[in-house]
């Protein structure tokens, strides 16, 4: 069998193979190594939240060391391109690699569900047989890590193709290149003030932080500082290489690769240079790196599995349990949260926070009786969800006025090309405007 047909062949190179990729791999790494310093604009935290700095002793145990992390990862990058070229692939063989890697990953996901249906359980879990699950996981990810470095070069190459053909790239390479991980990103800890939805302070923190830890994190901030507190899983990171969880769809890993990817190009602008100087710039960022993720997602799919395609999805903040495909579901998760946003917002307009809490409380109840197994339901959920402005968390303009900008630009890189100056909510209504004239 010859290795174009062979998905798992990956040994280390040949010696005569390794001088072919030197060149280029040193020039990626150099170029990668200044692109990681540069390409955190989004992760620190601006001065106008230094007043709750003192929330860092609540959660420094388990304060996550980005700038360590991404050292390593390039690292990998690096001895990955010697190791497990993925040249000697023929197109057929690097979407089976992909396939075969994800869809081992399904099983993983499926052992992650049942660990999230204990946790968000009425009754509290048996911490034995939780921490039992949690190690069988870490078990089985260790077993995807031998394939990891040669599937993350094809989706590399892949989403950078269709980078190229949408023009953004420089010279014949995706600008900045794709670089990306599969690896469990940080947990992500946001507080919120309790009379109204705003992101008033949040830090990265352990991928491994302990479900109790979670609770008594959020408990403590709670009583001490009495201000909301949600720590919550995430599907991406954009450092670089960005993070992206592998126990999804194949659809969700090419649009999320290139959503984090989208970060990255918006650091390099102002857009992105001020993600955290206010809400509003915050959600043009996601919502931005969410329109054109979905829409490069869906493009990957087309091009490299076509026998996939299907209606693309997008992304939700949720999971429902599984249903069969040809049932319509009798419970509309976008509708039912975007109606309890809007009933929370009306409470807190009030003063009424009590009752939005209580109110709260009940449909996070009512979304896990229907499948949805939602752990917490506060102002901070509220204000993470509620950045990607497409999302049924959010109650912002700011997502269909971005969707209807993008339906007057005639192309993906015009429509990045006019965002990407933005630093207010204005310049966007000011961009709408020209092109409604066109």
């Amino acid at each position: 069998m010859s290795i174009d047909e062979t998905p798992g062949a990956f040994l280390a190179a040949p010696p005569h193979l390794l001088f072919r990729f030197r060149l280029r791999t040193w020039a990626v790494a150099a170029g990668a190594i200044l692109l990681g310093l540069t390409l955190l604009g989004s992760s620190a935290v601006p001065a106008s939240q230094q007043a709750l700095r003192e929330l860092d002793t609540i959660v420094q145990k388990w304060d996550w060391d980005l700038v360590g992390w991404e050292a390593n990862a390039i690292g990998e990058k690096i001895n990955a391109q010697f190791t497990q070229p993925v040249s000697q692939l023929g197109p057929a063989a690097r979407a089976a690699l992909v396939k075969d890697y994800l869809t081992h990953a399904q099983s993983i996901g499926e052992l992650e569900y049942q660990i999230n249906g204990m946790i968000a359980a009425k009754d509290p879990p048996n911490p034995d047989l939780l921490r039992r699950r949690e190690a069988q996981l870490a078990v089985l990810r260790q077993q995807q890590a031998l394939v990891r470095p040669a599937v993350e070069q094809v989706i590399q190459g892949q989403v950078g193709t269709e980078l190229e053909q949408a023009g953004l790239s420089l010279g014949n390479m995706a600008f900045p290149p794709v670089l990306f991980t599969f690896s469990e990103p940080p947990r992500k800890l946001v507080t919120s003030p309790r009379d109204r939805i705003a992101t008033a302070y949040y830090s990265m923190l352990q991928p491994g932080l302990p479900v109790d830890e979670r609770e008594k994190i959020e408990t403590e901030i709670l009583q001490d500082k009495d201000l909301s507190a949600y720590v919550t899983n995430i599907g991406g990171l954009g450092a670089y290489p960005t993070l992206v969880i592998d126990d999804a769809s194949l659809e969700w890993v090419l649009s999320t690769v290139a959503h984090e990817w989208t970060h990255n190009y918006l650091t390099l602008f102002p857009l992105g240079i001020n993600y955290s100087t206010s809400p509003e710039l915050t959600i043009l960022n996601e919502t931005v790196a969410e329109i054109a993720g979905n829409e490069l997602g869906a493009s990957a799919l087309r091009t490299f599995y076509p026998e996939l395609v299907r209606e693309f999805p997008g992304k939700d903040e949720a999971a429902p349990s599984r249903q069969s495909p040809a049932t319509e579901p009798a419970f509309d998760f976008r509708k039912e949260m975007r109606h309890t946003r809007e009933v929370v917002d009306l409470f807190l307009k009030y003063g009424r926070v009590t009752d939005a809490e209580e109110y709260m409380e009940i449909r996070r109840q009512l979304f896990h009786e229907n499948g949805y197994l939602l752990r917490k339901l506060n102002q901070a959920y509220f204000a993470f969800h509620g950045s990607y402005g497409t999302g049924p968390a959010s109650s912002s303009p700011i997502g269909p006025k971005l969707e209807r900008l993008r339906s007057r630009t005639p192309d993906l890189r015009t429509f990045l090309e006019t965002v990407r100056g933005f630093t207010s909510a204005a310049d966007l209504d000011q961009a709408l405007a020209t092109w409604d004239k066109r």
